[in-house]
């Protein structure tokens, strides 16, 4: 919905704060409390997201909140909160299966996820779009490629979140906008303005600001 209204940069930066919210939702639903320190870290690394994200098109605090009432920054926000309250489930239910090995609960986790989001976007392609269903089988040397990358992405994600809070875990993961920065410099040879240096490095201060308060 926030492609559709035109709005990818908004959308995606406000999805990003889904950090601060998945902090706020593990706290009341799960009871994780963090260090004063370690919230510091996640405003400071969400700041820095929203920066980098919407390379500096809000220039200043009145600018940034005009964009934060418009329909993409709306559903990003919205994104955002059903990204972390996915997180907090993912928790709970690691922490509701019997066995002493997290890691293996994770994956126990992961597996039933994965078998559920395929039968509902399965289900949801057969019925709406049938050419599409059709097209995934066609080109599956390439999607089994990307999928098996997800799923060990998702596998990484559901560890963390079995071995620390949620808050935590979502914090350092904002370093992935950094990887994307490095992988456009090295990979695709685009030079990093002042702009995304500075959300950079702002990034990488809020993730040592959580390290360092955990």
């Amino acid at each position: 919905m926030a492609f559709g209204h035109r709005g990818f940069a908004v959308g995606t930066a406000y999805a990003k704060t889904e950090a601060v919210q998945g902090a706020i939702l593990a706290l009341v639903l799960l009871g994780e409390r963090i260090s004063a320190l370690a919230w510091v870290g996640i405003a400071i690394g969400v700041c820095g997201v929203l920066w980098l994200s919407l390379a500096g098109r809000a220039a200043s605090f009145r600018e940034l909140a005009r964009a934060t009432v418009q329909p993409a920054a709306v559903c990003g926000l919205a994104a955002g909160f059903f990204f972390a309250l996915t997180s907090v489930l993912v928790k709970a239910a690691n922490l509701s299966l019997p066995g002493d090995d997290p890691i293996l609960r994770a994956l126990v986790t992961l597996v039933v996820a994965n078998v559920l989001q395929t039968l509902m976007q399965g289900g949801w392609l057969l019925a709406r779009e049938p050419m599409q269903l059709r097209a995934v089988f066609t080109t599956w040397r390439t999607s089994a490629q990307v999928g098996a990358l997800s799923a060990c992405g998702s596998a990484c994600w559901f560890s963390a979140f079995a071995l620390a809070p949620v808050a935590l875990v979502r914090a350092v993961g904002q370093v992935e906008i950094l990887m994307t920065l490095l992988f456009s410099r090295f990979y695709l040879k685009e030079s990093p303005t002042r702009a995304e240096v500075l959300g950079a490095l702002t990034v990488v201060v809020g993730v040592v600001l959580v390290l360092a308060g955990r």
